[in-house]
């Protein structure tokens, strides 16, 4: 029989992972419309605002799965349920 500990663990990695694909997907689908919406548009310059925000939107993917990384660090070490018996 494993721990209580290990199952919530568990269940806090799967939801943490859940999490960070769930919004990786998202953001590249936001990426993807602002991308089909630059082709339709003939303004330059929002052209370029959208090439802009695409490109951000983009960058953020990475530090979102550096975050990841970071809280499984937490889950693992356990500072939650530390936390949890104050």
């Amino acid at each position: 029989m494993t721990p209580p500990n290990t199952d919530r663990q568990s269940s806090r990695r799967k939801s943490a992972l859940w999490s960070a694909v769930f919004n990786t997907v998202l953001r590249l689908i936001a990426a993807a419309v602002l991308l089909w919406c630059r082709r339709e548009v003939d303004s330059a310059v929002l052209s370029v605002v959208l090439l802009v925000l695409a490109l951000i939107n983009l960058g953020t993917i990475v530090p979102l799965w550096i975050s990841f990384r970071i809280r499984l660090k937490e889950i693992e070490g356990g500072e939650e349920d530390a936390a949890a018996e104050y």
